[in-house]
C-alpha cells in the first residue's frame, strides 16, 4: 500500500516520519529526495532559488512543486511505503499514485511557533508563516474534500504516530 502523509509546513511531516522508520515502517520524506521538490515562478515556469522571504509578494507567483518522475521512481521501488511531504503546485497531480491520502492539521499558533523553532530555514520570517496560514485555509479544505484523511498533530508524538498507525491500517478508510 501507499500513503502519503501530507500537510502544511510546520504540522509534523518530518518528525512524524521519523516516528515511523523508528517503528519500523518504510516511511520516506519528500526533503529526503534530492531535487524532488522545487520553487518554481509561475509566470516564467522557470525554477527559482529559494532563500528566506520577507515579503507576502513573493509567494504570489511562485509555487512549491514536486518532480512526478522521481516520485513514480521512487513509488514504483516500494510495495509498501509512507510518503511524506508535499508539494502544494502539484498536489493534485500526485495525490491519485497513493491508496490513502492522511492529512495532518494543527491549529496556526502550534504550526507557526513550530516553524520558529525548528532545523529548517523555511517558516522563520513573518512573511513565511503569514503564507502558511492562508495556505492552510485553502489546502486543508481542498485535500479533505478529495478524501484525505485528517489527524491533529497537536498531541504527543507517541499518540499521534498512533493514530496515523491506526489510519494506515485501517482498510475501511482507503480511497
Amino acid at each position: 500500500m501507499k500513503i502519503l502523509i501530507t500537510g502544511i509546513c510546520g504540522t509534523g511531516k518530518s518528525t512524524i516520519s521519523k516516528a515511523l522508520n523508528d517503528r519500523g515502517i518504510l516511511s520516506i520524506d519528500f526533503s529526503d529526495i534530492r531535487g524532488m521538490c522545487y520553487w518554481k515562478d509561475l509566470k516564467t515556469n522557470e525554477k527559482v532559488q529559494y532563500s528566506p522571504v520577507e515579503s507576502l509578494e513573493w509567494f504570489k507567483n511562485k509555487n512549491y512543486f514536486c518532480d512526478l518522475n522521481k516520485l513514480k521512481e521512487v513509488l514504483d521501488q516500494h510495495k509498501n511505503v509512507v510518503i511524506t511531504g508535499v508539494a502544494s503546485g502539484s498536489a493534485l497531480e500526485y495525490l491519485p499514485l497513493f491508496d490513502k491520502v492522511i492529512l495532518l492539521q494543527c491549529n496556526p499558533e502550534t504550526f507557526t511557533h513550530r516553524l520558529k523553532t525548528r532545523i529548517s530555514p523555511y517558516g522563520k520570517t513573518k512573511a513565511e508563516q503569514e503564507d502558511a496560514i492562508e495556505w492552510q485555509k485553502n489546502f486543508d479544505p481542498q485535500l479533505l474534500t478529495y478524501g484525505a484523511i485528517p489527524v491533529n498533530t497537536e498531541g504527543e508524538l507517541g499518540n499521534v504516530v498512533d493514530k496515523i498507525i491506526m489510519k494506515i491500517n485501517n482498510e475501511n478508510h482507503s480511497r
